[in-house]
């Protein structure tokens, strides 16, 4: 918002500039400064998040789905690469993603609700922890666009502006030590984008993901919308998402089971490697007790004489 406002700000300061150069040098001559325009009185940021649960449907129709499963694509433009994309969430906090790019093979990640991985070949098999874990536990929140109050401590609008070529209302939402800029189409109400950084491997990553058109859905508690193209670019990278289909409350408990090889990272390792374990040394044996002494034996009868 600075830079839009220091944008709209300079033409101002330049045709100023140039009157006061030519004006005469008598004060009482020159003309009054013009009044300062108001400022345009800013929507809180509670009443921006309350329009954009109604616009997707309600909290209450939300509320009442328990699963979804998402097709479609991914695709990266400007490294030639695409596959298709299988999602599958379900109340309150389970997701497991399937991505097969072409050329690169299997990409999977889940969480069961406690437990976050990642599978793909570059990578392996492995644990999410940390930063990633945190990511992964906020997007795997079923209700996480339907009641985004819940879902930070705090937020406030700092503003307006056009993102993705949509005139919003910008908010900065916390979350702990995560810092978010999120953006709300003022027209209708949905949410056009986000701005934050991501933990990943590699480090934390600058992302922002422009949500670019919304279908309507006819899901069991009623209509609902979802964004169905959205657009994230991160690293100077871009990747689409487009959804092909969406089917609700059909998604099998089971299929969120950790796989045996996230299993297998769970369990304890053993302390000692099987064959190379040594014998634990062998207590002393208590001394043996002292023999009893031997009873003298009875001296020796003289003999008789004949």
């Amino acid at each position: 918002m600075t830079k839009l406002r220091l944008a709209l700000a300079a033409p101002a300061i330049l045709v100023s500039a140039h009157a006061l150069a030519q004006q005469a040098p008598t004060p009482a001559t020159a003309p009054a400064p013009a009044a300062a325009k108001p400022a345009t009185e800013l929507p809180t940021a509670a009443s921006i998040l309350e329009r954009a649960t109604a616009a997707i449907g309600g909290l209450d129709a939300w509320s009442k789905i328990q699963s979804m499963e998402v097709k479609g694509k991914i695709e990266l433009p400007g490294q030639g690469i695409k596959g298709p994309m299988h999602t599958i969430t379900s109340q309150p906090n389970k997701m497991l993603t399937h991505i097969n790019f072409e050329g690169i093979g299997d990409i999977r990640t889940g969480f069961d609700g406690t437990v976050g991985w990642a599978q793909d070949r570059i990578s392996g098999t492995r644990l999410l922890e940390g930063g990633e874990l945190e990511t992964m536990v906020r997007e795997a929140d079923f209700m996480r666009d339907a009641d985004p109050v819940k879902r930070w401590d705090k937020v406030e609008t700092v503003g307006d502006g056009t993102f993705g070529g949509f005139d919003c209302w910008k908010i900065s939402a916390t979350r702990g030590t995560l810092v978010s800029t999120l953006w709300y189409e003022k027209s209708s109400g949905l949410q056009r984008g986000l701005e934050l950084t991501m933990d990943t491997q590699f480090g934390k990553v600058p992302v922002s993901t422009v949500l670019k058109e919304y279908k309507e859905f006819e899901a069991p508690s009623g209509k609902v919308k979802l964004p169905t193209v959205t657009e994230a670019t991160q690293m100077g990278q871009k990747m689409t998402t487009s959804i092909e289909s969406v089917t609700f409350d059909k998604v099998d408990p089971a299929a969120f089971a950790l796989p045996d090889a996230i299993k297998a990272l769970l369990e304890p390792e053993p302390a000692e490697e099987a064959g190379e374990t040594t014998a634990e040394p062998a207590a002393p044996a208590a001394p043996a007790a002292p023999a009893a002494p031997a009873a003298p034996a009875a001296p020796a009868q003289p003999k008789k004489e004949g």
